[in-house]
């Protein structure tokens, strides 16, 4: 009870929900206003530009949230005047749809925000379709009311933003915060009892996790980043925002730095009881991110729960009675893993106990954002020219192929509904706009959760007007609906469908009493415009996953071998240049989670388009492992502020790996030719595992005489910890490169 309270309290402060309210109250105070005076209908109109507003709103920088609003309205208004005078002409207005949803569809090029207004010109296009024909004077009068509903919103969120400026920042971020302690909670698993005979199920969940965390972390980098690099954010509360993101994105790593054998761990430990208090200590490092992140989204402090360095000293007595059981030192050298992981959870402990100090906004006025970031660097700067427009009009662009898709879709629904002489043609057409989408597989999705939504909101509107034809009921569920409808959609498709239904049902009880006339009419329609648009992305040229995979993989290679670079510079004696080094590991973990992506959309294909299934998830699996040992190089690095005994093996091991990085660069880019391969055995090595046993002896001896915690024992140390992590990465490398040599 109490944990469903607890997600029913974080939804509340989320930035889904806050979006959905301040929807809400934009679309029904003008309807409720033009209610009170008897003039529904005309509120109705209004709420309608509101409402398409609303859905071209994304969060941004203050001037891209300004000029974004704008050119919404601008674009609405036009649409909306335009569709109003050509709707009495059917054969006109067919080759309307064809240029207003195909141009609008084309603004994706310009990210989420050219494409959120460009969904929200069409919605207006479909809606006045939904109308009377009427003549040019009443269309103007009409488009102006449109306008006025887009210019209420357009003030209303630019209030709120000046009232509260950072509230979506704090909500993203939480957000950003709560997936990570998900991705631990994920990573825990490996530690469980029974995990050892599922460790393949646990890693897919980690991998498909670690995408979400990817995304959030990109959401929130685009956001905040660019607000402080425009100056916007020079507050106490920016700067503490920005502090506790940059450390995320540091814990990020350190948890993909304790990546490790995991069947080996479990055939070592299995029996000795130790793995289930890692599991526990790493569930209790979840719950403090989890505080955190409801603390952030609140605008709260937060207060560490648990004592995460007293649990970790429990632990580590539990691993020195398991180091008393064995005599030599080579033997112990076995529990090195579990010390690796220990250390590496005490640094993490370090981090949230700072990231707890961080919601407190006294405690940062002497922070110091590193002045060898440049924030700016990490963010996207789009081009919203002309030339990008023109030079995406091509078949190689699939965004022009789905530009064309929705066109003849809508163009074919609305054919469809004139031919059947449908009363409500728009439902059709909403259905194909909201459906579609450039990729097979979120449209599949789409059209599957948009039916189950739509037969399940009907369902339930059905129930109300059976049992009660009480209008302030009926509104009151309408309101609730709305709410609803306006929370989930960016969240959970399907129940924003199920709550859209039931409301635009209420809404034409309303307008035109028709009871349960309006309820089947919706699923019908429904159903035909899902169908209309799953076929039309089954069979105007679609876009399959299998041929964007290659791409994704070459620059999944790319951004490794720099990542890999950048942090051997720390072991090799080169510069350390800590924000390209930074950069690496960004362009690393999205091209990680887009390849990720791109596999799994592919895996909801038709069997028919998927091509070397397993083998990709191999390689997935393995750049992923590739990266998590990159990360515990970089991570030791960056803690112990460098390497102690450096050793001339280290830079021949690093040219020798990226000569294995740009061999199978070469495979994934000309698959048709014949590749040299690097030496296939590495002297490096082999020198290392002499100097190691070499080290052993003298160590061996060290402990003979009583001695403890020497400059030997730490040396021994660092340098197996450092060949370890390159010898995984030489294993992986040549794993990769044989799978390739399989697939060609």
């Amino acid at each position: 009870m109490r944990h469903w309270i607890q997600e029913v309290r974080n939804f509340i402060y989320s930035y889904h929900f806050s979006t959905g309210l301040r929807t809400t109250i934009s679309v029904v105070v003008p309807s409720v206003v033009c209610s009170m005076l008897g003039n529904l209908p005309l509120g109705i109109v209004i709420s309608l530009g509101a409402l398409a507003t609303a859905l071209s709103d994304v969060p941004g920088t203050a001037i891209h949230k300004r000029n974004g609003t704008l050119i919404a309205i601008g674009f609405i208004w036009f649409t909306a005047i335009t569709t109003s005078l050509i709707m009495p002409y059917p054969v006109l207005m067919t080759f309307y749809i064809l240029a207003c949803c195909f141009m609008n569809s084309m603004l994706l090029i310009y990210g989420n925000r050219g494409g959120n207004i460009g969904i929200a010109c069409m919605l207006v296009m479909v809606s006045i379709l939904g109308e009377k024909a009427v003549p040019p004077y009443e269309a103007v009068i009409h488009s102006l009311y449109i306008l006025l509903g887009a210019v209420w919103y357009g003030l209303l969120a630019l209030l709120l933003w000046q009232i509260r400026p950072y509230l979506s920042v704090q909500q993203m971020l939480s957000e950003c915060i709560t997936e990570t302690a998900d991705y631990l909670l994920a990573r825990a698993r490996f530690y469980e009892q029974s995990a050892g005979d599922k460790i393949e199920k646990i890693y897919k969940d980690v991998l498909a996790q670690q995408v979400v965390v990817s995304e959030k972390q990109e959401a929130v980098r685009e956001l905040l980043l660019k607000r402080r690099s425009h100056q916007e954010g020079t507050t106490s509360i920016n700067k503490a925002l920005v502090l506790i993101f940059l450390d995320m994105v540091d814990l990020q790593e350190q948890i993909m730095a304790a990546q490790t054998d995991y069947h080996a761990l479990h055939e070592s430990f299995d029996g000795a009881g130790v793995l289930d208090k890692f599991h526990t200590l790493i569930l209790e490092f979840a719950g403090e991110l989890k505080i955190i992140g409801e603390a952030v989204a609140a605008g709260q402090r937060s207060l560490p729960k648990a004592n995460l360095r007293y649990e970790i000293v429990k632990v580590q007595t539990a691993v020195d009675d398991i180091r008393k059981t064995l005599p030599t030192v080579k033997e112990r050298s076995r529990l090195l893993v579990l010390s690796n992981i220990l250390h590496n959870l005490a640094d993490m402990a370090q981090r949230i106990y700072n990231l707890h100090r961080l919601t407190r906004l006294e405690r940062v006025k002497d922070e110091i954002i590193d002045p060898r970031l440049q924030l700016s660097s990490f963010t996207n700067h789009g081009q919203y020219d002309a030339e990008t427009f023109f030079n995406n009009l091509t078949f190689q662009s699939h965004i022009f192929r789905h530009a064309l898709r929705v066109s003849l879709a809508a163009v074919t629904g609305y054919v469809i509904g004139q031919l059947l002489h449908l009363d409500r043609i728009y439902w059709i057409l909403l259905t194909i706009v909201v459906i579609l989408k450039p990729g097979f597989s979120i449209t599949k999705a789409r059209s599957y959760q948009r039916i189950y939504g739509t037969v399940a909101g009907a369902l339930f509107a059905a129930v109300i007007l059976f049992f009660t034809m009480n209008n302030t009921v009926i509104f009151i569920f309408m309101l609730l609906c709305i709410l609803g409808a306006y929370s989930f959609m960016t969240h959970q498709y399907t129940l924003s469908v199920f709550f859209v239904t039931p409301f635009v049902i209420f809404l034409l009880h309303f307008l035109h009493p028709a009871h349960f006339y309006n309820v089947g009419w919706r699923v019908m329609d429904t159903t035909i415009g899902g169908t209309i648009a799953f076929f039309a992305n089954l069979l105007l040229w679609p876009s399959w996953e299998k041929n964007t995979l290659p791409s994704h993989m070459i620059k999944m290679v790319k951004s490794n071998a720099n990542y890999f670079e950048q942090v051997m510079h720390m072991y090799t004696q080169e510069p350390f240049v800590v924000n390209d080094y930074k950069l690496a590991r960004k362009d690393s973990n999205v091209s990680a989670a887009n390849l990720m992506s791109a596999f799994q959309r592919m895996l909801s294909e038709p069997k028919s388009k998927q091509k070397n299934g397993s083998q990709v998830y191999h390689f997935v699996v393995v750049n992923n492992s590739i990266v998590s040992h990159i990360a515990a190089l970089a991570n030791y690095g960056t803690t112990h502020n460098g390497v102690r005994f450096q050793q001339p093996e280290y830079k021949l091991l690093s040219n020798n790996l990226q000569a294995y990085f740009s061999c199978i660069l070469e495979m994934l880019e000309r698959p048709w030719e014949k590749v040299a391969a690097p030496p296939a055995t590495v002297e490096a090595f082999e020198t290392l595992d002499m100097k190691l046993e070499a080290m052993y002896q003298k160590r061996q001896e060290e402990v003979n005489n009583g001695q403890g915690d020497t400059v030997l024992r730490q040396e021994i140390l660092e340098v197996k910890q450092v060949r370890d992590q390159l010898h995984a990465v030489m294993s992986l490398l040549k794993d990769m490169k044989k799978t390739l040599e399989q697939n060609n």
